[in-house]
């Protein structure tokens, strides 16, 4: 079919590079190929699809990975090197009701993203401006986004100056008391970024889905838990998870303001609270 004639002379390299391990399709490379969008062009096109984006997960594969809890990820990186699109993937432990609204409480952000510097609404509250510290270097962009229900809870947003991305995140119900929180983004790396990791796009790719956005998801998840711990009275299993999180915390900064390439913080000697 489709596939097959894809497969022939009409792309270069052949349509089935464009297609990851998973099965599935590299967007931004093979949009790049076809028609040469850049991240900017390709914007409204791809925001007006995000609030249709059901998933780009079989529920099979949904089900499979809730029940092991892991977290799942795959990204592709345009012929540019610099544009990237990530999906990610993990398990939660509470309601999508929890997580969305808990989520959505923007200027909470940093507390499971050290990254982070501060996340503020902006006069009228349309807007909010965000800023971030990579290697001393400090980054800010102003964003819009909407919260929705319909098909399942989530938010989506689009940078409107500074970093430019886009993307939109939803929180799939598994049980009543379960969810999967799922992540769909682009994003254009900038140049000064590029060069401080040495310009390596694979890196940065790597860098961005299996440790910003694994840490993010993975440290929302035990700070919700934390604090639904505390607000039911369980104070040791509150304090026992925030210690973890600030731990966890504390490496990441450090390793993000190390003058060479990352660390990355250990999974085995910060293992999840249950």
């Amino acid at each position: 079919g489709t596939f097959n004639m894809l497969g022939g002379d009409t792309l270069s390299p052949a349509f089935a590079s464009y297609v990851n391990d998973q099965g599935m399709l590299k967007v931004a490379s093979l949009s790049r190929a076809l028609y040469g969008l850049s991240l900017v062009e390709m914007r409204d096109s791809f925001a007006a699809a995000l609030p249709k984006n059901e998933s780009r997960m079989p529920e099979a594969t949904s089900a499979e990975q809730a029940a092991t809890g892991k977290y799942q990820s795959s990204a592709a990186t345009s012929s540019s090197g610099r544009e990237i699109s990530v999906v990610v993937s993990l398990p939660l432990p509470f309601s999508d009701e929890i997580a969305c609204s808990r989520f959505t409480d923007l200027p909470q952000q940093p507390r499971w993203s050290p990254w982070l510097n501060s996340v503020a609404y902006l006069e009228g509250g349309r807007e909010t401006e965000w800023t971030l510290n990579v290697r001393g270097v400090q980054f800010s962009w102003r964003a819009v986004s909407a919260i929705f229900e319909e098909p399942y809870r989530g938010i989506r947003w689009e940078s409107v100056s500074g970093l430019k991305n886009v993307g939109l995140i939803e929180f799939v119900p598994l049980t009543d008391d379960s969810c999967l929180m799922k992540v769909n983004m682009n994003i254009l790396t900038p140049r000064v970024l590029a060069a401080l990791f040495r310009g390596t796009s694979i890196f940065i790719e790597d860098f961005l889905q299996n440790k910003i956005l694994k840490w993010s998801l993975e440290m929302f998840r035990d700070t919700v838990k934390g604090d639904l711990a505390l607000e039911r009275g369980d104070v040791e299993l509150g304090d026992a998870l925030f210690g973890a999180v600030e731990g966890r915390a504390n490496a990441i900064e450090a390793s993000l303001s190390a003058s060479s390439p990352p660390s990355y913080p250990d999974e085995k000697s910060n293992p999840p609270v249950d």
